[in-house]
């Protein structure tokens, strides 16, 4: 048995009490995972879960990365086309008409 392995005994200090113990130091050293994974975690809906699977098996790509490009997609046209705009394209989107979000499309010329 090694000296680093013998336990120390207390020994009545005020130094020995306000010292953080070594587990504290390895705890903190050590990324935070849960944080990490709420930062991650995607709330959707039983729909939206479904388009995703839809697209994930059409692209052959993570949901991680499709759900980047969305973001990316709807934060650049919301600055593009600024709030109006883009709010007429957010209810085009939302009534789940491909047709009519075609032509709603053509009028931008695309």
């Amino acid at each position: 048995m090694s000296k680093d392995e013998i336990p120390k005994l207390f020994d009545g200090s005020v130094n020995e009490l306000t010292k953080p113990s070594r587990r504290r130091e390895e705890r903190a050293a050590r990324p935070n995972l849960k944080k990490e994974k709420m930062q991650k975690t995607l709330y959707v809906s039983r729909d939206m879960n479904r388009k995703l699977i839809e697209l994930y098996g059409e692209e052959g790509r993570r949901q991680s990365t499709i759900v980047e490009d969305a973001v990316n997609l709807y934060y650049y046209l919301r600055l593009a086309l600024g709030e109006k705009k883009f709010d007429e394209l957010l209810s085009a989107v939302k009534r789940e008409d491909p047709d009519f979000l075609r032509e709603y499309l053509q009028r931008f010329r695309l």
